[in-house]
């Protein structure tokens, strides 16, 4: 059942169709082109579109598209890939149609035909045939793949009883078949051609439209497509109802394709006569009989029909072979005569005329002729032939062709020569089928090999000879390779590898000549030369047909290079440098390979960028150079280096100075004697192991890189305190050990006016400290003894910028 959208697009279709002048036929037959034997979709409307998600289609006029409205000919019909039956009608025609195509894509396309059945006609009958092929998959019914067939009675746009079909792909369609060439999990049913008989006789005067549809699924997966063909004839469609004049017999066709035919001898189907489809008469039926067979489709594929057989007589239609000719040798000459319409015409020999089954097609002698060309024209309505001939015949021409002196000779020798009739109005000679230019007299002398043949023209007519084959045996194909061009004079083993050929395959001989005055007779040679230098290497190559060629090069002896190399002191984490002091003794190219044994790939360059190690200790550093040709015989050195390393660094106690003073510090010498203090502030120098340091910025944190003679650097620090605020300031702790740092602790005012005293207490109250004088300090002794390490108490007495006399008292640790 079509939706309401369906019907929606056929009214549309009607309505397009409506706008074409419907087609009149002659009587009998179907009207032109409805059966497809133009070729073409003349007479046709084309439709294409898409199946829409509710299963409806969306159609609008079109050209025929290819790969979707397809004419299928005896020169592209085959196997259909799914059912394997053929794509061109088994009903005789020369074509067919396929509908859709197997590529999915949700596509939907149609054809239709209109047609007024004549009101003249007293009956009228038509044959259309189909083949589907339909794709399943778990969709809905509605989204499924979709082949439909109909004819409508223009007039109520109804279609008739019995010819409208619609089938939706299914494991349950009766008749289909399930293709063996399936894929996996989306099965292919098909149906193969199937005829359906419709006794239009009821419309005669009326407009029908015959139409097809076919749709993929609602998505793009899955497809569906059909084939398509009308039979010609539209009169009842049993053939072979006419008697010939001249004849006695009659053999009667129903259409093929149903289940079952009955055929019995008159209107009251009381004498059954056969059950094939054909029935032979002998002696033919009375003129005027009617022979009725009831003819039985498959259940579901269309109505019982009963067709007539109205036997007649008809005169044989008269046939035109045309006149004969005489014609050049391969030239053609116009056969037959004007076509009649419902006639069909069939040649023999059918290869040698362009078109068999027209009536005029040109035709072609077999040389040297005459060759007999034979026409069958047969009446369609009737079934009645006659046949005629005519003859072609050829003119002669001399195509004898000679050869003078040997037809098989070495390259450049040129010794043969071909010749022909020099009495020809024209010569061009070909080597096999390509023209030799300028070849245009009687003789002519081959230089390759080759099949010589020349066509000449005598009495207007043109003609070939025959070709007389000559074979230029061709120099050999010399090339040789050296698995090396340059070697090592220390090891050279030269490999020359035969790479020469013949074109014509045939065994060749080799002579090797060295320019050391040495021979071999090898087809690959293998040579060692004693000294350094350039050698000249030639081949010569005989080929069994002696022809002979040579071909030289040159190979170069080279000598070895000698390694060494030499670096700066090393340390850790620092990049070194490594000098190239090898030996190349001449050589255009030397290859280096580094192995520093730090842990990096391998380096390969003459001089290597600086190089670094993590790990104090040993290497074993290896160069290796190769000279080239010495690719065989590398030479290498191998030097133990020393990997030093930094010392560790520390870091010193810090120290605080009051703002506008200054203070002498030293760092340690032990580790290095080359010194770089950063940043550069605030001191007397920033290159020595002592500076002063002078309180007149803000704090300073040193970093001191202190380098020894390995380029090993040890990096300490060393903060410095600056003291701004008003008041004093005492450490808490100092490290009188004579090193310079720390080593006196005195107080520091800052913004005060003067100092009263300062003095230091055991814990036993003890006095082992007293000063008045500023910037005097306690060392960390008393009576010139040094006290232990331990806790002091100190006491401090200054006046302010206000006379006011402060005291201040605290603790201070000596650090041992």
């Amino acid at each position: 059942m079509l939706t309401a959208r369906t019907r929606n697009i056929f009214c549309l279709l009607i309505f397009f169709l409506g706008s074409v002048t419907l087609v009149k036929g002659q009587a009998g037959l179907c009207p032109p082109n409805m059966n497809f034997e133009n070729g073409d979709f003349n007479g046709w409307s084309c439709q294409a579109g898409i199946v829409l998600p509710d299963g409806s289609l969306s159609l609008a006029p079109t050209l025929p598209l290819p790969g979707r409205h397809t004419i299928i000919s005896a020169a592209t019909t085959g196997p259909d890939p799914y059912g394997s039956f053929p794509m061109l009608c088994p009903n005789g025609s020369q074509y067919s149609v396929m509908l859709g195509n197997n590529g999915g894509g949700h596509q939907a396309e149609s054809v239709s035909f209109s047609y007024s059945i004549p009101a003249s006609l007293t009956t009228f009958s038509m044959i259309f045939n189909y083949a589907v092929v339909l794709q399943d998959f778990n969709h809905a019914l509605f989204e499924k793949p979709r082949f439909r067939a109909r004819i409508v009675d223009l007039s109520t746009n109804a279609p008739l009883p019995c010819v409208n079909f619609d089938f939706v792909t299914s494991a349950a369609l009766l008749g289909f078949q399930l293709s063996p060439a399936s894929p996996p999990g989306a099965p292919v049913y098909y149906k193969d051609w199937t005829p359906i008989s419709i006794n239009l006789s009821a419309y005669i005067g009326r407009s029908i439209m015959l139409e097809f549809i076919t749709n993929d699924c609602v998505y793009s997966a899955h497809f569906g497509y059909a084939y398509i063909d009308v039979n010609t004839t539209c009169n009842g469609a049993i053939t072979g109802t006419t008697i010939c004049q001249g004849d006695n017999s009659i053999t009667l066709t129903a259409p093929f394709g149903f289940q079952s035919y009955q055929w019995f001898s008159d209107n009251t189907f009381s004498t059954l006569l056969g059950t094939s489809q054909t029935l032979p008469l002998n002696p033919a039926p009375t003129v005027g009989s009617i022979m009725p067979v009831i003819v039985t489709p498959f259940p579901g594929f269309g109505c019982v029909d009963t067709l007539y057989a109205a036997i007649t007589v008809s005169p044989k239609p008269t046939s035109n072979a045309g006149a004969d000719a005489i014609v050049c040798k391969y030239q053609s000459a116009q056969l037959g005569g004007p076509a009649t319409p419902a006639y069909t015409y069939i040649w023999t020999s059918a290869g040698q005329v362009s078109n068999p089954v027209i009536s005029n097609p040109m035709g072609i002698a077999i040389p040297p002729g005459p060759t007999e060309f034979i026409v069958r024209t047969t009446d369609i309505l009737t079934g009645c032939y006659s046949d005629d001939t005519a003859y072609i015949s050829n003119i002669v021409v001399d195509t004898a062709i000679r050869l003078a002196g040997n037809a098989e000779f070495c390259d450049l020798k040129n010794e043969a020569a071909l010749s022909v009739n020099s009495s020809s109005t024209s010569i061009q000679w070909y080597n096999n089928n390509a023209t030799i230019g300028g070849a245009i007299t009687s003789v002519y002398q081959p230089t390759i090999s080759g099949s010589y043949w020349a066509q000449v023209v005598q009495n207007g007519c043109t003609d070939t000879t025959a070709a007389i084959p000559v074979i230029v045996h061709p120099l050999p194909l010399l090339s040789f390779d050296p698995d090396t061009d340059t070697s090592c004079v220390t090891k050279n083993s030269f490999l020359f590898t035969n790479t020469s050929s013949a074109p014509d395959n045939s065994a060749m001989t080799y002579n090797w000549i060295f320019s050391d005055g040495s021979s071999q007779q090898v087809i690959d040679a293998v040579k060692t030369f004693a000294a350094v230098g350039a050698y000249d290497v030639k081949l010569i190559a005989t080929t069994a047909f002696t022809c002979q060629d040579s071909i030289s090069s040159v190979v170069h002896v080279l000598p070895n290079g000698i390694p060494d190399f030499t670096w700066d002191s090393i340390c850790v984490n620092r990049p070194v440098l490594f000098t190239n002091l090898s030996n190349e003794n001449g050589s255009p190219l030397s290859n280096y390979r580094w192995d520093f044994k730090n842990g990096d790939p391998v380096y390969t360059v003459k001089k290597p960028a600086p190089v670094i190690y993590s790990a104090p200790g040993k290497a074993d550093v290896t160069l290796e150079i190769t000279n080239l040709g010495c690719e065989n015989d590398p030479r290498t050195i191998t030097k133990q280096v020393q990997l030093n390393r930094q010392h560790i660094p520390i870091s010193y106690r810090s120290v605080t100075v009051p703002q506008g003073s200054s203070h002498f510090v030293h760092i340690r010498d032990s580790v290095g004697n080359v010194y770089n203090w950063k940043p550069a502030l605030q001191l007397s120098r920033y290159n020595a192991q002592y500076a002063e340091f002078f309180a007149t910025g803000n704090d300073v944190q040193y970093l001191i890189d202190i380098t020894d003679s390995h380029t090993c650097v040890t990096t300490d620090t060393l903060l410095m305190q600056v003291l701004k605020k008003p008041g004093y300031y005492l450490p808490t702790g100092f490290t009188p050990n004579g090193d310079g740092l720390n080593d006196v602790a005195r107080p520091y005012l800052v913004g005060q006016k003067a100092l009263r005293n300062f003095s230091v207490f055991s814990r036993w109250g003890q006095l082992v400290f007293y000063t008045t004088k500023e910037g005097e300090g306690w060392n960390g002794k008393y009576n010139g003894e040094n006290l232990d390490t331990g806790v002091y108490v100190w006491v401090l007495e200054f006046y302010n910028n206000n006379n006011q006399l402060i005291t201040e008292k605290g603790t201070i640790t000596i650090i041992r």
